[in-house]
Order: structure tokens, then C-alpha cells, then sequence
């Protein structure tokens, strides 16, 4: 059963966090790209957890003001516009600094990348130098290639498997 982590903590029990904590200590730490990929779906989801209150005040304010609109007058109406413009400046306060996090993600993965390239490059001029073959660029061309090839020649085995398969019944 596939169960997503932010499920399991919505359901445990303090006794079970310290379990599932040390079974995921036990296991493999997670990448900066795992992590930073976990934050910036906690960042999204508390995000999307602060629409629905500004949305809910915003109807409200709105049923307020209809309902009470005769009665009201200009001075309750300037606040309600002033409480929705305040709504409105932490929304957006809130989506630039998500925005600048998703920045920072991009911008982090872009320099693992290109640490990753020139890492790849100069163990390559190192294994050409020592006469090394194959080198590990070659080795890593050859492993993007490999499952491409093995999707194609999936059908193909299974097809000959059926077929030896009928034959020995």
C-alpha cells in the first residue's frame, strides 16, 4: 500500500511519529532536490490553506456590506474597502515570496546541473588521459539509451515468450 507522508502525520499518534522517525533514519536521507521539492509543496500548501479564509472574508464582507447596505453608510463601506485592500496586499505578499522560492528552487537545480556537467566533463578528460574506456560520459550516454531500448524490445520478448510458452503445453 502506497501511503504519502503528509497523510500518515495528519493520522498518528505521537507513538507512531517516533516510529515512522526512526524508520526514516533507517532508510536513505533524502536529496536537496527531494527536500527543497517537500518545502516548496508545504510553502504551496499553506498557501492554498490561506486562500480559502481570504476568500471566505471577502464573501463575507461582501454579504455584510448587501445586507446592510441601506443602513451602513459611507463609513462602513471604506472599511470593508479598506479590510479587502489589507486582504489583498498579504495575498499578494504571500504569492511574490512563493514566486521568489520557486525562483530559488530553479535557480539551485540549474547550478546542480551544471556542477553535475563539469563534474561528468573532468572525470572524462581524466579517463582519456589514463586510457580508460569506455569513459564515464559514454557510460552515461549509453545508460539514457538503454531503457528506450528496452521498451521497444519488451513486446518483442513477451510475444516470444508466449509463443515458446503455447509450444511446451
Amino acid at each position: 500500500m502506497d501511503k504519502h507522508p503528509g497523510h500518515e502525520e495528519k493520522h498518528a499518534t505521537p507513538d507512531s511519529r517516533k516510529s515512522s522517525d526512526n524508520d526514516a533514519d533507517d532508510s536513505a536521507k533524502p536529496s536537496k532536490a527531494d527536500l527543497a521539492r517537500l518545502k516548496l509543496r508545504l510553502i504551496a500548501h499553506y498557501a492554498m490553506l490561506g486562500f480559502a479564509p481570504a476568500v471566505a472574508v471577502l464573501a463575507l464582507i461582501i454579504a455584510v456590506t448587501a445586507v446592510t447596505g441601506k443602513q451602513s453608510g459611507q463609513e462602513q463601506i471604506s472599511k470593508a474597502d479598506a479590510k479587502i485592500d489589507s486582504l489583498n496586499a498579504s495575498l499578494s505578499a504571500s504569492v511574490n515570496e512563493l514566486e521568489k522560492l520557486k525562483a530559488a528552487i530553479a535557480q539551485g537545480k540549474t547550478i546542480q546541473e551544471d556542477r553535475t556537467t563539469k563534474i561528468i566533463q573532468s572525470v572524462t578528460q581524466l579517463q582519456l588521459i589514463v586510457h580508460v574506456s569506455p569513459t564515464l560520459e559514454d557510460e552515461l550516454r549509453q545508460s539514457a539509451q538503454a531503457p528506450v531500448a528496452s521498451t521497444a524490445a519488451a513486446p518483442a520478448a513477451e510475444a516470444a515468450d508466449k509463443k515458446s510458452g503455447l509450444r511446451a503445453k
